[in-house]
Protein backbone atom coordinates (compact mmCIF):
# COMPACT_ATOMS: atom_id res chain seq x y z
CA UNK A 1 0.00 0.00 0.00
CA UNK A 2 1.24 3.43 -0.88
CA UNK A 3 1.39 6.68 1.53
CA UNK A 4 0.88 10.03 0.59
CA UNK A 5 1.73 11.98 3.53
CA UNK A 6 0.93 16.11 4.06
CA UNK A 7 2.38 17.16 7.13
CA UNK A 8 1.80 20.92 8.32
CA UNK A 9 1.86 22.56 5.00
CA UNK A 10 2.15 26.20 4.05
CA UNK A 11 2.05 27.44 0.73
CA UNK A 12 1.99 31.06 -0.86
CA UNK A 13 1.35 32.15 -4.04
CA UNK A 14 2.63 35.86 -4.69
CA UNK A 15 3.81 36.50 -1.24
CA UNK A 16 0.21 35.63 0.06
CA UNK A 17 0.03 32.92 2.35
CA UNK A 18 -2.79 30.55 1.36
CA UNK A 19 -2.41 27.48 3.34
CA UNK A 20 -1.26 27.27 6.79
CA UNK A 21 -0.73 24.12 8.28
CA UNK A 22 -2.27 21.51 6.33
CA UNK A 23 -2.01 17.78 7.37
CA UNK A 24 -3.56 14.81 5.81
CA UNK A 25 -2.64 11.20 5.25
CA UNK A 26 -4.00 9.05 2.12
CA UNK A 27 -3.57 5.41 1.60
CA UNK A 28 -3.86 3.95 -2.14
CA UNK A 29 -7.18 2.39 -2.35
CA UNK A 30 -9.01 5.57 -0.27
CA UNK A 31 -11.53 8.60 -1.70
CA UNK A 32 -10.96 11.83 0.17
CA UNK A 33 -12.84 15.01 -0.42
CA UNK A 34 -11.70 18.39 -0.05
CA UNK A 35 -14.75 20.73 -0.03
CA UNK A 36 -15.05 24.66 0.47
CA UNK A 37 -15.93 27.39 -1.08
CA UNK A 38 -13.67 28.99 -3.31
CA UNK A 39 -10.49 30.72 -2.09
CA UNK A 40 -9.98 28.46 0.22
CA UNK A 41 -7.01 26.70 -1.33
CA UNK A 42 -8.26 23.38 -2.73
CA UNK A 43 -6.45 24.16 -5.71
CA UNK A 44 -3.54 25.63 -4.19
CA UNK A 45 -3.05 21.88 -2.67
CA UNK A 46 -3.60 20.04 -5.43
CA UNK A 47 -0.68 22.55 -7.41
CA UNK A 48 1.83 22.38 -4.60
CA UNK A 49 1.48 18.54 -4.21
CA UNK A 50 2.25 18.36 -7.96
CA UNK A 51 5.26 20.89 -7.33
CA UNK A 52 3.60 24.34 -9.56
CA UNK A 53 6.28 26.76 -9.69
CA UNK A 54 4.11 29.49 -9.09
CA UNK A 55 3.46 27.87 -5.55
CA UNK A 56 6.28 28.29 -3.03
CA UNK A 57 6.25 26.25 -0.22
CA UNK A 58 6.92 27.67 3.03
CA UNK A 59 6.98 25.04 5.49
CA UNK A 60 6.24 20.88 5.94
CA UNK A 61 6.50 18.14 4.33
CA UNK A 62 5.05 16.24 1.19
CA UNK A 63 5.76 12.65 1.54
CA UNK A 64 5.37 9.86 -1.03
CA UNK A 65 6.18 6.64 0.40
CA UNK A 66 8.70 8.10 2.59
CA UNK A 67 10.48 9.91 -0.12
CA UNK A 68 10.20 13.53 0.24
CA UNK A 69 9.18 15.09 -3.10
CA UNK A 70 9.44 18.68 -2.43
CA UNK A 71 12.86 18.29 -4.38
CA UNK A 72 10.92 16.74 -7.00
CA UNK A 73 10.37 18.30 -10.47
CA UNK A 74 6.96 17.65 -11.96
CA UNK A 75 8.06 15.24 -14.20
CA UNK A 76 9.43 13.20 -11.29
CA UNK A 77 6.78 13.83 -9.47
CA UNK A 78 4.29 11.95 -12.00
CA UNK A 79 6.50 9.31 -12.90
CA UNK A 80 6.53 8.78 -9.04
CA UNK A 81 2.54 7.72 -9.31
CA UNK A 82 0.84 11.21 -9.36
CA UNK A 83 -1.77 12.57 -11.43
CA UNK A 84 -3.20 15.69 -11.28
CA UNK A 85 -6.73 16.56 -13.44
CA UNK A 86 -7.17 20.38 -13.69
CA UNK A 87 -9.97 22.50 -14.14
CA UNK A 88 -9.07 23.70 -17.15
CA UNK A 89 -6.70 21.54 -19.26
CA UNK A 90 -4.33 22.93 -21.97
CA UNK A 91 -5.36 22.66 -25.44
CA UNK A 92 -2.22 20.91 -26.94
CA UNK A 93 -2.02 21.17 -31.17
CA UNK A 94 -0.53 18.82 -33.10
CA UNK A 95 -0.12 15.87 -30.10
CA UNK A 96 -3.08 13.66 -30.18
CA UNK A 97 -4.63 11.88 -27.51
CA UNK A 98 -2.82 8.32 -28.17
CA UNK A 99 0.61 9.93 -28.88
CA UNK A 100 0.38 11.50 -25.47
CA UNK A 101 -0.40 8.51 -23.82
CA UNK A 102 1.64 6.36 -25.34
CA UNK A 103 4.72 8.95 -23.90
CA UNK A 104 2.98 9.34 -20.55
CA UNK A 105 3.02 5.60 -19.78
CA UNK A 106 6.30 5.21 -21.17
CA UNK A 107 7.69 7.55 -18.82
CA UNK A 108 6.75 5.64 -16.40
CA UNK A 109 8.52 2.49 -17.31
CA UNK A 110 12.06 1.35 -17.91
CA UNK A 111 13.54 1.96 -20.83
CA UNK A 112 13.83 -1.79 -21.83
CA UNK A 113 10.10 -2.32 -21.02
CA UNK A 114 8.01 -0.07 -23.20
CA UNK A 115 4.52 -0.92 -23.50
CA UNK A 116 4.37 -1.84 -27.64
CA UNK A 117 2.20 -0.55 -29.73
CA UNK A 118 -0.13 -3.34 -29.80
CA UNK A 119 -0.69 -3.78 -26.12
CA UNK A 120 -1.04 0.17 -26.22
CA UNK A 121 -3.89 0.22 -28.59
CA UNK A 122 -5.78 -2.75 -27.45
CA UNK A 123 -5.50 -0.97 -23.72
CA UNK A 124 -6.93 2.29 -25.42
CA UNK A 125 -9.59 0.48 -27.29
CA UNK A 126 -10.58 -1.25 -23.90
CA UNK A 127 -11.03 1.81 -21.87
CA UNK A 128 -12.28 4.20 -24.65
CA UNK A 129 -15.19 1.36 -24.63
CA UNK A 130 -15.91 1.39 -20.96
CA UNK A 131 -16.10 5.21 -21.41
CA UNK A 132 -18.30 4.84 -24.39
CA UNK A 133 -15.94 7.10 -26.15
CA UNK A 134 -15.44 7.35 -30.00
CA UNK A 135 -12.56 6.30 -31.96
CA UNK A 136 -11.58 9.34 -33.15
CA UNK A 137 -11.34 10.81 -29.50
CA UNK A 138 -7.84 9.11 -29.89
CA UNK A 139 -6.75 10.61 -32.89
CA UNK A 140 -7.62 14.31 -31.97
CA UNK A 141 -5.22 16.82 -30.61
CA UNK A 142 -5.00 16.83 -26.66
CA UNK A 143 -8.22 18.71 -25.30
CA UNK A 144 -8.21 20.76 -28.66
CA UNK A 145 -11.99 21.81 -29.46
CA UNK A 146 -12.83 19.43 -26.76
CA UNK A 147 -16.03 20.40 -25.06
CA UNK A 148 -16.24 20.55 -21.35
CA UNK A 149 -17.70 16.85 -21.16
CA UNK A 150 -14.90 15.71 -23.09
CA UNK A 151 -12.13 17.06 -21.28
CA UNK A 152 -13.17 15.67 -18.21
CA UNK A 153 -13.86 12.33 -20.02
CA UNK A 154 -10.45 12.69 -21.47
CA UNK A 155 -8.90 13.22 -17.84
CA UNK A 156 -10.73 10.08 -16.60
CA UNK A 157 -9.63 7.93 -19.97
CA UNK A 158 -6.21 9.15 -19.31
CA UNK A 159 -6.51 8.12 -15.62
CA UNK A 160 -7.69 5.08 -16.72
CA UNK A 161 -4.17 4.48 -19.04
CA UNK A 162 -1.62 5.99 -17.00
CA UNK A 163 -2.90 3.68 -14.26
CA UNK A 164 -1.07 6.82 -11.24
CA UNK A 165 -0.65 5.53 -7.65
CA UNK A 166 -2.62 8.50 -6.49
CA UNK A 167 -5.17 10.91 -8.43
CA UNK A 168 -5.87 14.29 -7.50
CA UNK A 169 -8.53 15.51 -9.46
CA UNK A 170 -8.86 19.59 -8.87
CA UNK A 171 -12.53 20.13 -10.17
Amino acid sequence: MAVLEITNLHVSIEEKEILKGVNMTINTGEIHAIMGPNGTGKSTLAAAIMGHPSYKVTEGTIFLDGANILDMAVDERARAGLFLGVQYPSEIAGITNAEFMRAAINARRPEEDKISVMNFIRKMDEKMAVLDMPEEMAERYLNEGFSGGEKKRNEILQLMMIEPTFAILDE
